[in-house]
């Protein structure tokens, strides 16, 4: 039975997998913090001057470390069929880019490996997506497009 599209209009999200919230990652650096800065004082006050060196050096490591995974947990992919379009955004580090694929010329490569990703290309644009999905996701998805896609003509 053929679908109503003009109602339907599927779309999908892969997210990346934070498991800790901004705050959370915020107070833990702090303990860390605390107990290091605590720790480097009282080396200190025996004369090893070393000591709060190096662990001044190991926290400026671990915030830009912090900084980098901030930067790229609200990273995500999210397709949708919009108006008989389909529309893939992808957003990494706060960089959007935004690629619009006309249904009837869509070529949509289902990935066989598992560490392959989903590719769409349509003329000279070609984009990949599900890098934040699990294998069998990434093919579930590819198929579902291939569904909802009008089959290519020769």
């Amino acid at each position: 039975m053929p679908r109503d599209t003009a109602r339907e209009q599927p779309q999908w999200l892969f997210t990346r997998h934070s498991a800790l919230t901004v705050r959370q990652l915020l107070r833990a650096y702090g303990v860390l913090c605390l107990f290091s800065t605590a720790i480097a004082a009282a080396f200190a006050l025996r004369g090893y001057w070393y000591i709060p060196v190096f662990s001044f050096a190991e926290l400026v490591l671990v915030a830009i470390s912090l900084l980098y995974y901030l930067r790229h947990a609200r990273d995500y992919e999210h397709l949708a069929l919009r108006d008989g379009v389909l529309v893939v955004e992808q957003v990494s580090a706060g960089r959007r880019q935004r690629s619009s694929f006309r249904p009837w010329c869509t070529h949509i490569v289902v990935p066989e490996g598992p560490r392959q990703l989903i590719c769409i290309s349509c003329g000279r644009t070609h984009v990949e997506v599900g890098a934040f999905a699990t294998p069998e996701r990434r093919r579930q998805v590819a198929q579902e497009l291939l569904a909802w896609l009008p089959p290519l003509e020769p």
